[in-house]
Formats: structure tokens, C-alpha cells, sequence
């Protein structure tokens, strides 16, 4: 506990001697404990005080409310503080200290006040006075209402602990205040919504049976995807379905996923959900094609967005896509071929089944030759030239195949 040193200023034993002017001038305003602290260390500067004497555990002060006692008697003038980390307070003389008579500052009365007033959110902890003087900067500097100063010391409390650092709460409200916030009112909700950022950030941890709390970033991207983007939590949860596609979701991966559904225009529920029924028909589209065209493989998220280009730029409904499929079935490569098919008839303006057959038959018509060769072509290594064997160079092979094989 902090100690107080009382140097003395005249020597006084047995009685302690108290100025009339303290009592008729300075008394009627003073806070109950400055009076107590004042007349307590007045005892203490009279006699000989051989070692530091805890002011605080004799009168059942703590010693943030001695040290604003002191504070409150140094702005009166009648004591100066030495030294402010272990409190040594000298007396001074009070009829030097007070020639005229003179009104206690209404402002020390009211910082006491909001002493008492954190004391009792502080609970067991006691603020030093260079603790008390960060949040007296809040009040005098930037403006902010006592409740609402009350109301930092509290949030930082609940949420870093009683033991929170005095630069953690400054920071706190030099944050408040660059947003404008100086009042209990403003304060009070820039609090609620960092309690419900917190909440929504936890729920999706929960979500991925992950039970710590979300990291500063995470809370960030939280703020960004509700406040900026303006996604709900239940938007956010239907995004998040999408990130048990890796083994250890993440909120960077769940930021890609919400980026691109903000780029597509889509942040309510509601078009969320018709985004992924689009999505659904063009994977299921691509999964018919690539059926109907012969293919094996699983259609790829490149293969998707092509499918997406012809349906949604270009127009085409999945008849003309699936028609393309089965021509291209007959190609080695089956989907070259139909980029290649579907390039062909947007540029001819073809959007139907029916236009894209009569230009299929009229192209056959013109090209006769190249459309009796269509088919799966024969592998090329079995097109070799070959070479022609007489009767006579067969039998010298040992080779004889009969007479009548080489009758014409």
C-alpha cells in the first residue's frame, strides 16, 4: 500500500493547533475526507515522525481517495506535494496561504465526487494519482461527460480485468473520442456494439468448435463484413457452410467467401440463398454436359464459369449447351469443342436448339466431305503407309497363304 510522508513544518507535540480561517473559510465546502485527511496529516506534521505513515489504513481511506485529498488542499494552497509516486506532502503556512479570504474551487468538490464515484467501480483496487490524472484528461481535455468516463474505467475492468493498465482505458478513450463519442449515451453504445461484435465473432468460432475468443483482426473482420458490407449474422452463417470445404476454418477464408458474395451484389439472405440455387443449376448443367459429351472427369470450378459465360453473358439455355454436348461427343475433345461450337453460333447470333440444328445440316450440305469423315477419329500411329508383298516374297518368308489369295 502506498505510504505518505508528512514533513513538518513547525514543531508541535501533545495538541494540534488548527487555523480559525481553515475552519470558517475552507471547511463549509470541503469533501468529508480532504477535511479527515488534512487534519490527520496536520496531527502527524506535529509530531516526530520517524518513518512513512500510511494515512489510508488510519482512517479506512484508500489511498487514490488520500492522494485526491491532498490534490484538493494543493489546489486550496495550503499544502504542496513533494512527491507525487510516494506522496510526501509538506504544510504549508495557512495565514501566508490564504491572506484573503477565497472560494474553495467548485472544481475540486466535483473531482472528489468522481473519486468516490470510481472507487466504487475500481472495487479493491486503488488508482494512483498519476492514474487519477489520465482520467481527469479525459473531463478536462476531451470532454467527456463523468459518467461516461466512469463507463471506460468499467468496460476495460469487465473485459481485461481489475488489474487493467491505465493505457489500455486511455487508449480506450482517445478511440471514443475520434469517433466522436464523449457523452454516456454515445459511449454507452459503442460499447453495446463491441459486445454484440464479440458475441457474433464467438458464435462462429462455437460454430467450429473452436471455444476461445476472437482475436483484435477477427473482431475487424467481423465489424467489416456487419458494418460495412452489411451482412447479418444469418447471412454470415449461410457463407459459412462453405468453409467445411477446409480442414481448419478460418475467418480469412470465410473473408473470401463473404468478398465474393459482396462483389456479386448479394448480402441479404435471401439473395445469398438464390446465388447458390443459380449455382447449383450451373454445376448440375456442367455435370449433364460433360455426361452428354462423354466425359469422365468432374466438371472444374474453371469448367463452372464457363458454363456460367454461356448461360448468363451469352444467353444460351441449357438445351443449345446440352445440344453442343452431344455433337462435341464425337471429338477427341469434347469440351474444345463445344467452346469452340457455342463461340461460333454467339458470334452468328444463334440463342436456339432449333438455329443451331439448321446451321449444323446447312454446314454439313456445304461441307459434305468433312462431314462423312465426322466421327472419333482413327489414332493417327495406325495410319501408317504400308508396304506390298508379292506371292514369291511371302513363301521366302515362310508365308504361304493359299493360291486362291492371290488370284485376281
Amino acid at each position: 500500500m502506498q505510504n505518505t510522508v508528512i514533513l513538518r513544518g513547525r514543531d508541535l507535540f501533545g495538541t494540534t493547533v488548527i487555523d480559525n480561517r481553515f475552519i470558517s473559510e475552507l471547511v463549509p465546502d470541503a469533501p468529508e475526507n480532504a477535511v479527515r485527511v488534512y487534519l490527520y496529516g496536520l496531527m502527524l506534521a506535529g509530531g516526530a515522525v520517524s518513518s512513512p505513515v500510511s494515512i489510508s489504513d488510519a482512517l479506512k481511506l484508500s489511498d487514490a481517495q488520500v492522494a485526491e485529498a491532498f490534490r484538493y488542499w494543493e489546489k486550496c494552497g495550503i499544502v504542496r506535494i513533494i512527491d507525487g509516486s510516494l506522496l510526501s506532502v509538506e504544510y504549508l503556512n495557512l495565514s501566508a496561504s490564504l491572506p484573503d479570504k477565497r472560494p474553495v474551487d467548485n472544481e475540486n468538490a466535483h473531482y472528489s465526487k468522481l473519486v468516490q464515484r470510481l472507487q466504487a467501480v475500481l472495487g479493491t483496487r486503488n488508482m494512483s494519482g498519476a492514474e487519477l490524472q489520465k482520467v481527469y484528461d479525459w473531463v478536462e481535455i476531451f470532454g467527456f461527460e463523468d459518467d461516461a468516463a466512469l463507463l471506460i474505467v468499467q468496460h476495460c475492468i469487465e473485459k481485461k480485468g481489475a488489474r487493467v493498465h491505465i493505457n489500455y482505458m486511455d487508449s480506450v478513450a482517445k478511440r471514443l473520442v475520434s469517433e466522436g463519442r464523449t457523452t454516456a449515451d454515445s459511449v454507452a453504445e459503442s460499447f453495446s456494439m463491441e459486445n454484440d461484435l464479440a458475441s457474433g465473432a464467438a458464435a462462429i468460432l462455437k460454430r467450429w468448435r473452436n471455444s476461445r475468443l476472437p482475436t483484435e483482426d477477427e473482431l475487424e473482420l467481423y465489424k467489416k463484413w456487419t458494418t460495412q458490407w452489411g451482412f447479418s449474422d444469418e447471412a454470415i452463417e449461410i457463407a459459412c457452410r462453405d468453409v467445411v470445404a477446409i480442414d481448419k476454418p478460418n475467418f480469412k477464408y470465410l473473408d473470401a467467401i463473404l468478398g465474393k458474395y459482396h462483389e456479386n451484389g448479394s448480402v441479404s439472405p435471401e439473395k445469398m440463398r438464390e446465388l447458390l440455387r443459380e449455382q447449383d443449376m450451373l454445376a448440375e448443367l456442367a455435370r449433364r454436359a460433360f455426361a452428354r459429351a462423354g466425359l469422365k472427369r468432374t466438371p472444374t470450378s474453371s469448367d463452372r464459369q464457363q458454363v456460367e459465360l454461356w448461360c448468363s453473358d451469352w444467353c444460351m439455355n441449357s438445351e443449345l449447351i446440352l445440344y453442343a454436348a452431344e455433337l462435341a461427343s464425337k471429338k477427341s475433345t469434347p469440351f474444345a469443342e463445344m467452346k469452340r461450337m457455342l463461340s461460333d453460333w454467339h458470334e452468328r447470333g444463334i440463342v436456339s436448339v432449333s438455329a443451331a440444328r439448321e446451321e449444323t445440316e446447312r454446314s454439313n450440305a456445304a461441307h459434305p466431305a468433312a462431314a462423312a469423315s465426322k466421327g472419333k477419329p482413327v489414332n493417327r500411329a495406325l495410319n501408317y503407309k504400308q508396304r506390298q508383298y508379292s506371292a514369291e516374297e511371302l513363301r521366302a518368308l515362310g508365308v504361304d497363304l493359299g493360291d486362291d489369295v492371290y488370284e485376281d
